[in-house]
């Protein structure tokens, strides 16, 4: 019972870190549109950054963690977070556009819901399946291969994540989400999405020249700075 305690303390404990990820660091896709040479100190990023900030703050915390990779479409083009506790595996998916806010269990299949959305696994073969639903409809949105991959490889891969020619599903459209209070916002392309335990709500027709001011107001991150004189959002 002591064992079974200590791990249900350390996994709210994780849990504690990636909802703070999540309401700090917004999921963007800022720097791919814009450039990687133009560096604004704008916090997040994609899956790739977003892993690697919380695996820092995780490893600064005292708990057992490593790079890990997923499969989107078929594709092993996303990053997430192993974590290991009283000797089981699971993983978080800190590196989400949504809010992937439970750690999943490569031993145990979960469901949750949250900001009105909900979240599900099915494991066989040694394969996780996550499954989100939102307004209604499901659809499968990761695939983890329960056997881990060198870091070493998983960190070249990142390096090199922006000039492989890889087609990430967000290429060519603007992504900026963030936990929010109670809600969870998410711009992509010209539409904001607010969800929450209430319902969702769209804003729609966004353009360009508002794009700045929108995720100022309503995240509260200025990047101007980093998209002042481009026009690469269609």
């Amino acid at each position: 019972m002591r064992k079974l305690g200590f791990e249900s303390s350390e996994l709210r404990a994780v849990e504690t870190l990636m909802l703070e990820e999540f309401r700090s660091e917004p999921f963007h896709n800022l720097n791919l549109l814009y450039g990687r040479p133009r560096q604004s100190g704008l916090k997040g990023g994609t899956c790739s950054d977003k892993t690697l900030s919380f695996l820092s703050a995780a490893e600064q915390a005292g708990f057992d963690v490593a790079l890990h990779t997923g499969f989107i479409g078929g594709e092993e083009i996303h990053r997430l977070a192993r974590v290991s506790i009283g000797g089981r595996i699971f993983f978080a998916d800190v590196g989400n556009g949504w809010p992937a806010l439970r750690l999943y269990p490569s031993d145990k299949e979960i469901r949750f819901r949250c900001f009105g959305m909900g979240f599900r696994t099915e494991i066989a073969d040694s394969r996780v399946k996550v499954f989100h639903e939102r307004v209604g409809k499901e659809s499968l949105q990761l695939e983890i291969n329960v056997r881990g991959r060198p870091e070493d490889e998983i960190k070249a891969e990142i390096a090199r994540r922006f000039s492989s020619g890889i087609a990430y599903p967000f290429n060519n459209s603007l992504r900026f989400s963030l936990v929010m209070g109670e809600r969870f916002l998410f711009l992509r392309g010209d539409r904001l999405e607010i969800y929450s335990d209430q319902g969702m709500q769209v804003v729609q027709g966004i353009e360009e020249p508002d794009v700045s001011e929108v995720i100022l107001r309503h995240f509260g991150f200025d990047v101007g700075p980093l998209i002042a004189g481009s026009s690469t959002i269609p």
